[in-house]
């Protein structure tokens, strides 16, 4: 048998012990939990499928959208994050094998991800446009740290 072969059997019948379960509750209470991670391939939300990644994709592809989907997606994505939710719940109350408990983890970063991405696409942000509103801002804040910094030297003298 070899190493690895030992470790990956060991993770899939043993137990989350309550400081693993705490460092992934941790990591997905942070706020960029879902930097990074994958978008599901698709989610099953009240025995309704949706191909998560290929609508990022489309939505990313698109410049307008209809108002059904606009609707569509935007009711979908407090439905992302309650599923999100409910995995966390499972994470911190059920007993669960550590290769369980990860598939959960990464499902519900996955699922907050793909929440971020569609709302953030629906508004505009990410892309060449997001990239251009950035470096607009930064612009605009170093006119205006240089304008404090014009007035501290002229009420110091």
């Amino acid at each position: 048998m070899l190493k690895d072969e030992k470790k990956t059997n060991k993770t899939e019948t043993e137990y989350l012990g309550y400081r693993e379960r705490n460092k992934l509750l941790w990591s997905l209470r942070s706020d960029f939990a879902w930097a990074g991670k994958k978008i599901p391939e698709s989610v099953e939300i009240d025995g309704e499928e949706y191909r998560l990644r290929e609508m990022v994709r489309e939505l990313g592809e698109k410049e307008h959208l209809s108002p059904d989907k606009t609707a569509e997606i935007r009711a979908l994505i407090p439905e992302l994050k309650e599923k999100a939710k409910d995995n966390e719940e499972l994470l911190e109350t059920e007993e669960l094998t550590v290769a369980e408990a990860e598939t959960l983890y990464e499902e519900a970063t996955g699922l907050l991800r793909a929440a971020m991405e569609l709302k953030d696409k629906l508004e505009g942000k990410g892309g060449e446009k997001g990239a251009d509103e950035f470096k607009r801002m930064l612009n605009v804040q170093k006119i205006m740290d240089e304008k404090r910094w014009q007035e501290l030297i002229k009420s110091l003298k």
